[in-house]
């Protein structure tokens, strides 16, 4: 090459510490292994102090490439200070071979001009020298001082370097490095505080939180074995890793306990997360229990994202929200869930775990399936569908259905009315917890455009009524209403026990008017006011409020019960929730349809949110 005598003859002038890593193109392609000296043969000072780890000797060292004048892979291996390696390009590696698997559990790296350069890298390992799974994953610290990168322990043979390239150029420059066993006195585990490297296509966003575990789910831009670092409070010291490559992560943490507020952070192919914080379920007996609750919000419009703003207010932030449908408008595509819903919710989603329903939007694409492919929900019913679920907090028993399947809008294949029913029936009769919540779709009591839903009002009321059910949920109207406490298809009788219905259509999509007048069970009704429902539970009483989206309290319900002497914490095993494993990618190919050549516009018309027809014998005209 034409400048290297003009690159050789500047080092020897201005010495090691200038380089020439603007060499655009490597010369060497160090795909073989070089076998290094004895340690006491090499004949070099030992210069590398390696804090916190305890060095597994290197037997062969390789590269992807080099500079071709003289930075080569051996020199990471010398104990001197002096020299490096360097090689050209984003996503330059440099791999030690240990002679045989052993237990790793971390790699020292002293970075070519540390204190001027950082540095976005990978750590992975592997037993057989080709197939290598993500360990770690961050940016160097600006410093001259060897750096110690611990990761939970596993077995292997082989540990490499990736370098992502570095703030001044896009070489990787290492002038040592080493694999580490157990570490004698690990450096405290830093707490990144920002979002650091390439940002993620989608932000962590909290799934199937139990009282034992959970999962963050996240997507990354190009194929990679993530895994998060989490821990109670602020303290990241364990590890979660993703169970295999690919593009969309879902990352289970176990070994939780109930009731706690757990910092969580994702490293996913160079990108490193800011810490984030989430609270566990609380353990059965829990007197107290604070959710948030909406439904048909998956616009991407202003209305949408002034009631997440709202929402995520700490005076308003509950532990969950429960999702009550068309959380994707118009159709429940891939790419409306990416811009309609997780894009606008990112950052409440990354604190405050979902429970959704599936709405009759996301029912217009393939039945829901990208509805199933986005999120990572229980399945505790036998045909382990995550169509329609349960899951407990504190004292609280929630169910959620699939109103979709349960009206005829599903074929057999995909959801089987009756099995949801027998199922919902078993679910509500099993439960020993004091309160019972269902939430869906369609409203069995509406005055709203779509009117009553009769279908799921005869089906399901008559189980919610001998089953003790408190509290209905729904949406699909546009407004928002609550009945009086209903029995049957009449107001409950004056001293017999009713169960209130509530319609939180207020979630972002466009306010409908209602075409009638106020009917007589209809205890407060509201078609201006965008906004959810902040509901708490204490002991015996349930008090639930709905929240404009400038913060102003609309309507307030109050129900109140006497609980069983019986309910205490320890009644019932503290358990995680069983969960689907979600969609599964090729590793080496990315999925299709991931990819959108631009974002979509809100869906803020009349017309984006426009119903498709519906079956007509479960609807009718209000009694």
């Amino acid at each position: 090459m034409r400048n290297r005598p003009l690159c050789l003859a500047l080092g020897a002038l201005l010495a090691a510490a200038s380089g020439c890593d603007s060499l655009p193109t490597p010369t060497t392609d160090q795909d073989f292994p070089v076998e290094l000296p004895a340690p006491d043969a090499r004949g070099a000072t030992t210069d590398l102090t390696a804090t916190g780890c305890n060095i597994l000797p290197t037997s062969a060292v390789m590269a992807s490439g080099d500079d071709g004048a003289g930075s080569v892979a051996a020199n990471t291996q010398d104990d001197n200070l002096t020299t490096r390696w360097s090689g050209p390009g984003k996503g330059a590696w440099l791999t030690m071979d240990l002679g045989a698997s052993k237990a790793v559990a971390g790699a020292t790296v002293a970075w070519h001009q540390g204190n001027t350069r950082q540095n976005n890298f990978v750590v992975s390992t592997s037993t057989d020298g080709s197939t290598f799974t993500q360990a770690y994953s961050g940016t160097s610290a600006l410093n001259t001082s060897a750096q110690t990168y611990a990761f939970s322990a596993r077995q292997a043979r082989y540990v490499r370097i990736t370098v992502n390239g570095n703030t001044v150029n896009d070489w990787a420059s290492i002038t040592e490095s080493r694999a580490c066993a157990e570490q004698t006195t690990p450096p405290p585990t830093p707490v990144p505080t920002a979002d650091a490297g390439p940002a993620l296509p989608r932000l962590p966003y909290l799934q199937s939180v139990g009282q034992t575990s959970a999962i963050i789910a996240f997507r990354s831009g190009v194929s990679c074995t993530p895994f998060v670092r989490y821990g109670e409070g602020t303290d990241l010291s364990r590890t979660a890793t993703a169970s295999a490559a690919g593009w969309r992560h879902a990352v289970t943490l176990t070994g939780l306990l109930p009731g706690r507020t757990y910092g969580y952070s994702v490293e996913a192919c160079g990108s490193v997360t800011g810490v984030r914080s989430f609270r566990t379920a609380s353990a059965s007996g829990t007197p107290r229990v604070r959710f948030t609750t909406m439904g048909d919000f998956g616009t991407g419009g202003s209305s949408q994202k002034a009631v997440i703003a709202m929402m995520n207010k700490p005076e308003w932030r509950g532990e969950f929200l429960v999702a009550l449908g068309d959380n994707a408008y118009s159709s429940g595509t891939e790419q409306e869930f990416q811009d309609r819903m997780f894009t606008p919710m990112a950052a409440l989603l990354r604190e405050v775990p979902i429970f959704p329903s599936l709405g009759n939007h996301e029912y217009v694409t393939d039945q829901g399936q990208p509805y199933l492919d986005n999120f990572y929900l229980p399945t505790n019913n036998p045909a382990r569908s995550e169509r329609y679920y349960s899951f407990d907090w504190g004292n609280v028993h929630f169910v959620a259905l699939d109103s979709n399947c349960a009206i005829g809008m599903a074929t057999t294949d995909r959801c089987s009315a009756s099995a949801q029913k027998t199922w919902a029936e078993q679910d509500l009769a099993a439960t020993k917890q004091p309160w019972k919540i269902v939430f869906f779709h369609h409203p069995p009591w509406s005055s709203g455009e779509h009117a009553s839903q009769l279908t799921m009002r005869r089906t399901y009321g008559p189980i919610f009524e001998t089953n003790g059910v408190d509290l209905v949920l729904t949406g699909h109207d546009h407004n928002y209403e609550r009945s009086k406490a209903m029995k049957g298809d009449a107001v409950a009788p004056s001293g017999t026990r009713g169960i209130p219905y509530i319609v939180v259509g207020s979630g972002g999509a466009t306010l409908r008017p209602f075409p009638g007048s106020q009917p007589s069970w209809t205890a407060k009704r509201d078609n201006t006011t965008y906004g959810f429902m902040d509901v708490a539970v204490d002991g015996g009483t349930l008090t639930a409020r709905l929240i404009s989206s400038a913060g102003a309290v609309k309507d307030t319900l109050t129900l109140t019960k006497t609980l069983p002497a019986t309910v205490t914490a320890t009644a019932m095993k503290a358990q995680s929730l069983e969960t689907a494993p979600g969609p599964v990618d090729d590793p080496a190919r990315a999925p299709e349809g991931l990819r959108f050549d631009q974002p979509l516009p809100p869906a803020d018309r009349l017309e984006d949110v426009a119903d498709e027809d519906e079956p007509k014998a479960g609807a009718a005209v209000n009694p």
